[in-house]
């Protein structure tokens, strides 16, 4: 079977009547229009992009406005509140004031039921005479004399206080066992019998003194944290 050959079509040669200069106004129109669009573009973007920062800067005026709103409150509550600071401040200095005047209270109650819970049943005390140290001076060098005298000269404790005792016992032991019960006391150190005289009776005649420790100090004005 034969196949039939293709109709070929007959065509006419092109030919360009335009002259070059017009080609070149036609390729110069499509750069213009080409710019413009892109001039375009770039101008509806700056446009979003200002509108951005526009509506950023709106709300950083919003939040600075918040702020110094708060701010101005915050301040006239503190004019407010400003004498109930000064009350509370004036309060703070009255108490510094009480510490520091009340930071060497002593109770001598304290210290005589001590004393008397030391004293054996057979002896009697004539005399009980209590001495305070006189406060430290702030900023001045410690002083390592003791304020009662002890057994041992060398060996000094902190003392805050002396006792001075004289009195009366049914025999030596009695005395001994008193110095005893005085240095197992908290609120003692370094009790120390000076003299014992024995008269025609069989009573004992002593004297001596005893020291005040830090613990006779009542503490009651210190604050909560601090030792008693």
């Amino acid at each position: 079977m034969r196949r039939r050959a293709p109709a070929i079509v007959p065509t006419m040669p092109s030919v360009n009547l335009l002259s070059q200069s017009e080609f070149d106004r036609m390729a110069a129109r499509r750069l213009r229009r080409r710019f413009i669009a892109a001039g375009l573009v770039l101008v509806v973007g700056l446009g979003a992009y200002g509108a951005v920062l526009r509506m950023r800067v709106g709300e950083a005026h919003k939040l600075a406005a918040v702020e110094q709103a708060e701010t101005s409150r915050l301040t006239a509550q503190t004019q407010v509140l400003a004498p109930v600071r000064a009350f509370v401040n004036g309060v703070a200095v009255q108490q510094r004031t009480v510490d520091e005047a009340m930071a060497n209270e002593v109770f001598f109650s304290d210290v005589l039921t001590g004393i008397q819970d030391a004293t054996p049943p057979g002896a009697r005390l004539v005399t009980v005479d209590v001495t305070l140290a006189p406060p430290p001076v702030p900023g001045a060098a410690a002083d390592a004399t003791s304020a009662c005298p002890g057994p041992d000269p060398f060996n000094t404790r902190v003392a805050v206080g002396c006792v001075q005792l004289a009195g009366t016992a049914g025999s030596r032991a009695e005395v001994g066992d008193m110095v005893v019960a005085l240095g197992r006391s908290r609120l003692f150190v370094e009790p120390f019998i000076s003299t014992t005289t024995t008269g025609d009776s069989d009573q004992v005649a002593f004297s001596g003194s005893v020291g005040l420790s830090e613990k006779v100090y009542s503490g009651r004005y210190a604050d909560e944290g601090g030792d008693s």
